[in-house]
């Protein structure tokens, strides 16, 4: 009886020491660096601020490790106001990560940063910029590569292989542009009350209410960016997932989005 007692004893002082290793362990290894997806867009007239260089990010990431108030450098954070400059990190571990770029409200899905082609334009060309930052420049020149060698429409609107390329964008634009005007004036409610689905608009105006994109791969389908949303000199790509700028580190990521404005 005593022999299974101690050996009871025993195999509970050895579960102890496994537990007290494992929570050791658990606590004892540093946790993994959190980082920061980054996307590109541009969404015509919808951009605040003209579409200028700046950054949108989801409200879970204002006045924390990734995004902040410059002035409050150590937590607890102040968050970043619209229109000021903000302190973003790519990864919350390293203060290299860092750096400024002006704060123009909420849009992407968590953990992203989304910025303009004119933030891409901007920044790529510094060679001080966080290392993450400076592989994604270098993956969105890798894809831009295809148009570098082409002509820019957008850029040169009177080049030969342009001019009626340009001109059937211009043409789309300038037909929605009162609707889309409209649309803005009335509100959405008014403006789609009489209209048929498919003249129906959406997302503030400058999307279809009826999604006719696609299908893609998956077989899924999206409401199109209309063309009247685009800011002049910019176009809507072919599959309307966003405006073509004629910044071809923007432009090139797009895929086959804004290809045909390169010749």
């Amino acid at each position: 009886m005593a022999t299974s007692i101690n050996f009871a004893k025993a195999s509970v002082s050895i579960l102890r020491l496994i537990c007290t290793i494992a929570l050791f362990a658990i606590f004892a290894t540093p946790s993994l660096a959190k980082s920061i997806r980054m996307t590109i867009y541009d969404d015509g007239k919808s951009c605040p601020a003209s579409c200028n260089a700046h950054v949108v990010f989801g409200e879970s990431l204002n006045g924390t490790d990734f995004a902040h108030d410059p002035r409050t450098p150590k937590a607890p954070f102040n968050k970043c106001s619209i229109g000021s400059s903000c302190e973003i990190c790519f990864d919350d571990k390293s203060p290299t990560s860092c750096m400024k770029a002006e704060y123009q409200g909420g849009g992407p899905h968590a953990d992203t940063f989304d910025f303009t082609p004119n933030f891409y334009k901007e920044n790529c060309p510094i060679a001080s910029i966080p290392s993450q930052l400076k592989n994604q420049c270098a993956a969105f020149h890798k894809a831009a590569k295809p148009l570098v060698n082409k002509t820019n429409c957008i850029q040169n609107p009177g080049d030969t292989k342009c001019v009626a390329i340009i001109k059937t964008a211009d043409t789309s634009q300038t037909t929605d542009l009162p609707l889309y005007d409209q649309c803005k004036k009335e509100g959405e409610a008014k403006f789609n009350r009489d209209r048929p689905i498919e003249e129906q608009r959406s997302n503030d105006c400058a999307y279809e209410q009826k999604g006719t994109g696609g299908p893609n791969s998956k077989g899924n389908r999206w409401k199109r960016l209309l063309p009247g949303a685009c800011r002049t000199g910019t176009y809507v790509g072919k599959d309307g997932l966003d405006c073509c700028t004629g910044i071809v580190v923007a432009d090139g990521p797009l895929g086959s989005e804004c290809r045909n404005f390169y010749q």
